[in-house]
């Protein structure tokens, strides 16, 4: 359980453990390659107010470097997540493009 705040100074109580992943970064383990040893995964938090935050997790499985968690606004994780689906190799996967679609209908509709 981690503890971050708004731009107001509003708590937030986040565990990535409960709260809805949006997108895990691909893990190796660190006996494998380095290849993917550090990532960002993205999750949404419903707070008991019913507002739901976003929130990156920075993780490295490399020793003496920091893990991190940032709030993000609604169009940075939205802006990020349709980033995500564009990518051939570990992109969004089919049941992470629904949670994107339960916070952000039509998020992959086409609008050019």
């Amino acid at each position: 359980m981690i503890v971050l705040r708004t731009p107001e100074g509003k708590k937030v109580v986040v565990n990535t453990e409960v709260d809805e992943c949006l997108y895990e970064a691909p893990h190796n383990p660190s006996n494998t390659d380095s290849r993917f040893t550090r990532g960002t995964d993205y999750y949404a938090h419903k707070a008991r107010s019913g507002k739901v935050y976003f929130y990156s997790y920075h993780w490295s499985m490399w020793q003496r470097e920091d893990s991190g968690y940032d709030l993000l606004t609604d169009e940075e994780i939205r802006s990020i997540l349709v980033d995500k689906a564009g990518l051939s190799n570990w992109g969004l996967g089919g049941a992470e493009r629904q949670r994107a679609e339960k916070y952000f209908p039509g998020i992959f509709d086409e609008d050019a």
